[in-house]
């Protein structure tokens, strides 16, 4: 009780989440998300003249929707982007693919032909109003192809883009940049069978590292095995980070069963889904993490809390060597810094040494210990346990939810609640814990909670009952855990399913990675959208 009650007192004494501020004080802060985020607060106060507003708006470095909506509202439109502007031909027609793909084909070739009475062109137009749009698309040149494809929207590629690509198309998109897109956008399609097929015969020279992967996943869904290991071999070649090396080396281990895989696996300095299979396979202990012990004080000249002064560590942090990380690191030993104190000490060691914090464990007291592995899985994933974190999207604090969530979850506690106290670390875990109430209810794997926490239940329920995820079959579950269509989630589930394992082992609970990969084919185990 004496060590919460210290803590409290700490968070009184130095959390100003709730602080409003001013147009002059946003204007002299580092340009970041942060600022970004704390322009968004100000334009939705619509206490801005138009000028100012204006203003606001360019001092931000990311302009996502809901900065463009609140412009809209204060100046009834939305300013133009000199640098879009000016790479723009006046001569083409511009219409997105996905607003295209709404149309009628009678409204698309009405439009067409009064675009061409006026001396312009559209490659959109060209391809959606016409009779067989794929034929049409393959005139164009590989970047526009590659363009519209990607654009177009799921529903169409499936309608009217299902064909098989010609090895001389393969050969002028791989040295294009938007086929790596493409290429994902197709394999993680699995309607798109006819496109999926001809991609068996992609070059590789000019493709990222997750295109070239993602074509060996293909190539296994086509039980065209020596291929894969082809793709795997290719992929390992490309500059990336070990656990991407992992990530070929267990897959390699999958299809050919040698042991050699598993032994560079369990030689790998990374904790990941892949290394720590592999030392269950073996029967290999888990590796030792590190979960520092830190003193409760203060430290001088931060607020831990505050997303400006996180922003300012960051811009200090940049470009220093382990040596000065380290030092830095010594700054925020202390238990209301233990997050910003972990992440340095991580970097300083270029990732080599795992940290796993278990902070604000007085918050959890009374919580369910596979509950608290949960959140703190998520919350290590999430935001490193930095309580003043920002997202590009405004997702807010340790927990990163997002605005209209944090709004919902207060609506249901009967609380008003300013988006700003998210800031603090006890009640972004508290909103956490509520949320995670009610995705229990319908999901109860880690994986597939990570997935919704993530990509929201909606694209996990999608994921679940799709025909070909998390069956049986002889790469499964492995299989669908990479086929899974948004990549950010993807990756987050595995990322969050290791953390996982790690702290419920932390937590005194002794658990396997196998296990639990064992039951993701079990719907009675794991959800309940499948049965």
């Amino acid at each position: 009780m004496y060590r919460i009650a210290i803590v409290v007192f700490l968070l009184t004494t130095v959390v100003t989440w709730a602080k409003v501020y001013s147009f002059k004080e946003i204007e002299v802060m580092p340009k970041s998300i942060a600022k970004d985020y704390y322009t968004w607060r100000l334009l939705q106060t619509q206490q801005l003249s138009k000028e100012e507003a204006l203003i606001a708006y360019e001092w931000t470095s990311r302009k996502n929707g809901k900065l463009k909506k609140e412009i809209r509202k204060i100046v009834g439109y939305l300013p133009k982007d000199k640098k879009t502007e000016a790479k723009k031909d006046p001569k083409n027609f511009i219409i997105y693919p996905a607003t295209a793909a709404k149309k009628t084909k009678s409204d698309l070739k009405q439009l067409y032909r009064k675009v061409q009475k006026q001396g312009k062109y559209s490659d959109v137009l060209n391809v959606t109003s016409s009779e067989n749009p794929f034929v049409t698309l393959s005139t164009l040149k590989p970047q526009a192809q590659c363009y519209i494809f990607n654009n177009i929207g799921s529903k169409y590629r499936k309608k009217y883009l299902n064909h098989h690509f010609s090895k001389e198309q393969l050969f002028k998109f791989s040295k294009e940049e938007q086929f790596n897109t493409l290429i994902h956008k197709a394999v993680t399609t699995h309607a798109l069978q006819n496109i999926k097929e001809s991609l068996l015969f992609t070059p590789t020279d000019k493709l990222s590292f997750n295109a070239t992967f993602l074509l060996a996943i293909n190539a296994i869904e086509f039980n065209a095995l020596d291929k894969a290991i082809y793709y795997l071999q290719v992929a390992k070649t490309k500059k990336t980070f070990q656990s991407k090396q992992d990530q070929c080396n267990f897959w390699l281990y999958l299809i050919t069963k040698e042991q050699k895989y598993l032994n560079e696996l369990i030689e790998s300095n990374q904790v990941n889904l892949y290394t720590l299979r592999a030392r269950d396979i073996l029967k290999k202990p888990y590796p030792k993490v590190i979960t520092p012990t830190l003193p409760i004080n203060l430290v001088a000249d931060i607020d831990p809390h505050n997303p400006i002064d996180w922003e300012k560590i960051k811009i200090e942090m940049k470009d220093k060597e382990p040596k000065a990380l380290n030092k830095l690191a010594n700054n925020y030993n202390s238990y209301m810094t233990e997050g910003i104190y972990s992440y340095l000490k991580e970097k300083a060691s270029n990732y080599n040494k795992p940290y796993y914090p278990m902070p604000y464990i007085d918050a959890m007291i009374e919580i369910d210990k596979k509950r608290v592995a949960l959140l703190y899985a998520i919350g290590r994933q999430e935001s490193r346990f930095i309580p003043a974190s920002v997202s590009t999207s405004y997702a807010l604090g340790m927990m990163q939810i997002m605005p209209f969530l944090i709004k919902h979850l207060a609506k249901e506690r009967g609380e008003k609640l300013e988006l700003e106290e998210m800031f603090n670390p006890y009640t972004a875990l508290s909103y956490a814990n509520q949320h995670l109430d009610y995705l229990n209810k319908h999901l109860y794997h880690p994986l597939f909670v990570a997935y919704a926490y993530n990509g929201g239940i909606g694209f996990t329920r999608r994921s679940l009952k799709s025909s070909h995820l998390f069956k049986e079959g002889k790469f499964e579950p492995y299989l669908s855990m990479e086929l899974i269509d948004y990549e950010e989630s993807r990756e987050y589930g595995k990322k969050v399913l290791t953390n996982y394992v790690v702290y419920m082992n932390l937590l005194g609970i002794k658990t396997e990675l196998s296990h639990l990969l064992k039951t993701l084919t079990d719907p009675s185990q794991t959800d309940r959208f499948r049965k």
